[in-house]
């Protein structure tokens, strides 16, 4: 990965995310601009789809924070729906940055949320696999000590459920079958990928988290990519564990993604 890389004949790696805040006075708006502010430090680029009313106060705090590392764009709403739109309109941006039809072999797209600062601290160890060609798409683990210390515990139990009735149904699969593959964190959600496939996730056109998880699931199904497993050290922001645990709003919300991942992955993919 390069460690200065600001433009498409330099950089190989581009970090990509979605945000929509109501307005700069958000309580998660301060994380995307820590993780603006990491990716400045750690030089690595960084794309942003952002969805939030007040659109130029959000991409100006953001971009500065970034330090010409972090371009913002406005998501197209004619053309990218819902947040599955929005990933989509960022993997398209990246593949832009990266030139890939000169370079898609040594090049990676990495998706994380806004909140998940941390992952910019793992970066490398996530996209190395794929880098030097060991694999195709990179589903990082959370090592489950931080896992359970860092998340709201509810969020914890729920999660580790999901992994493993996912991770069930992906062993009929021979692409899942492999030892770094057995035990996907389907539910982490941050994923890298060869640029080159690109199209795998362009192709999608669900418009929730969905459209993280099912392309993945395609390429390795259908098109015989490699996917892998790399344990991190990730830390989730304490700002995140003291407003959600043991709130039943965030029970109600997770119930709820839960069972759209069930019948969209699990029935409809999986099995």
């Amino acid at each position: 990965m390069s460690s200065s890389a600001t433009s498409s004949s330099d950089c190989c790696v581009v970090l990509v995310t979605v945000t929509h805040y109501p307005n700069t006075s958000n309580i998660r708006f301060p994380l995307a601009l820590e993780l603006c502010q990491l990716a400045a430090t750690k030089l690595i680029q960084t794309v942003i789809v952002d969805d939030s009313p007040d659109h130029p106060a959000v991409r100006n705090a953001l971009e500065e924070a970034g330090k010409g590392h972090v371009k913002v764009y406005q998501q197209d709403k004619a053309i990218y729906q819902g947040k599955g739109g929005a990933l989509r309109q960022a993997i398209q941006k990246a593949r832009d940055l990266l030139d890939t039809n000169n370079n898609n072999d040594k090049t990676a797209i990495c998706f994380a949320e806004p909140e998940k600062v941390d992952i910019a601290n793992h970066l490398h160890l996530i996209v190395r696999p794929i880098l030097d060609g060991s694999t195709d798409i990179v589903v990082p683990t959370r090592s489950d000590q931080l896992f359970q210390q860092t998340y709201p515990i509810e969020q914890y139990h729920s999660e580790n459920f999901a992994n493993l009735h996912f991770n069930s149904l992906a062993q009929q699969f021979k692409g899942f079958q492999a030892k770094d593959a057995k035990q996907i964190d389907w539910l982490f959600g941050p994923f890298a990928f060869r640029s080159s496939l690109a199209d795998t996730w362009l192709a999608y056109t669900g418009t929730s988290w969905d459209a993280q998880m099912i392309p993945y699931v395609r390429a390795v199904r259908n098109e015989n990519r490699r996917i892998s497993s790399v344990t991190i050290d990730f830390r989730h922001p304490k700002q995140m564990k003291e407003q959600e645990e043991g709130d039943p709003k965030w029970t109600n919300k997770r119930l709820q993604q839960l069972n759209i991942l069930f019948d969209l992955l699990g029935e409809h993919e999986l099995s």
